[in-house]
């Protein structure tokens, strides 16, 4: 399970729960009132939102089985947020030179203390904006999770991701993709307040790599039938409860890792990993 290191920092956790969904809000009680059996909660089963954990395991799944840490490389983690897989990245790329770039100056910020009290090595956390065309394109690995559907221009986004690496260099993404069908209909009309974009289709995706010399390794369905019920439930309970959500969480984990041993046709997300031929 991830992010048992953030422990000491539930109210950070708490905040990007209202993030993801305002009426989260007033849950997060449960943090303030338990915030000593919280912290033991997370140290135990991890950062407790089954979204979180999927993209974390298909991350981690198609690097590991794609992109060998055997010798170092320069990393870019493109739309870093508070820095979690930025950390990732830097502990599993041992000594490579590891950057994360946001547009968000509060997270930025954030991200940097998290790093001194984590330890987590020298790494570059600076401010970064992906639709403006990069200077810097010397990159041997590329990653931009959950970062498209925030931007209205993702052609630009895409087109400047790949500017990014050198030939040879790895980008992976993470998005939602387009026409979700919940098995619950209560969430039918549910929408990320964020979102620019609902998502995208394969096909799209698959125009736009093509067309900035960027070939398609792998591509995965993510939020398949297991994870999308996994994480519907998790959604659902999160806002009635914290306390019942995390008493039902664990069983909601083992149910959402079903999603990685299954091919999915269709699911919430898409992953897709590419190398630069061009």
């Amino acid at each position: 399970m991830f992010g048992r290191e953030y422990y000491k920092y539930p109210q950070i956790l708490l905040n990007s729960f209202k993030e993801m969904n305002e009426g989260y809000d007033g849950k997060k009680n449960f943090g303030q009132v338990l915030g000593y059996l919280f912290k033991i909660y997370i140290i135990i089963f991890g950062i407790p939102e089954v979204g979180f954990q999927i993209r974390c395991l298909y991350f981690k799944d198609i690097l590991f089985s794609n992109v060998p840490n055997n010798e170092e490389k320069k990393i870019l983690d493109a739309g870093s947020g508070i820095g979690i897989y930025t950390f990732w990245l830097k502990k599993f790329y041992k000594g490579s030179d590891v950057t994360g770039i946001d547009v968000d100056r509060q997270k930025l910020k954030m991200s940097k203390s998290l790093a001194r009290e984590l330890n987590v090595g020298e790494i570059k956390l600076d401010y970064g904006d992906v639709t403006l065309v990069p200077k810097k394109r010397d990159y041997d690995l590329v990653v931009s999770i959950d970062v498209l559907e925030h931007v209205k221009d993702y052609k630009k986004v895409i087109k400047n991701l790949s500017l990014y690496l050198v030939k040879g260099g790895y980008l992976y993404l993470h998005t939602p993709q387009a026409d979700q069908r919940r098995i619950f209909k209560s969430l039918n009309n549910w929408e990320h307040e964020e979102h620019v974009h609902e998502g995208f289709t394969r096909m799209i995706l698959k125009k736009e790599f093509e067309s900035n010399g960027l070939r398609i390794i792998e591509f995965k369905h993510t939020f398949g039938f297991f994870g999308k019920l996994a994480w519907e439930l998790n959604h659902l309970l999160l806002s009635k409860s914290f306390i019942f959500a995390g008493a039902i969480y664990p069983a909601l984990y083992v149910l959402a890792r079903l999603d990685l041993f299954v091919k999915n046709k269709e699911g919430l997300g898409i992953a897709v990993l590419a190398k630069k031929t061009k």
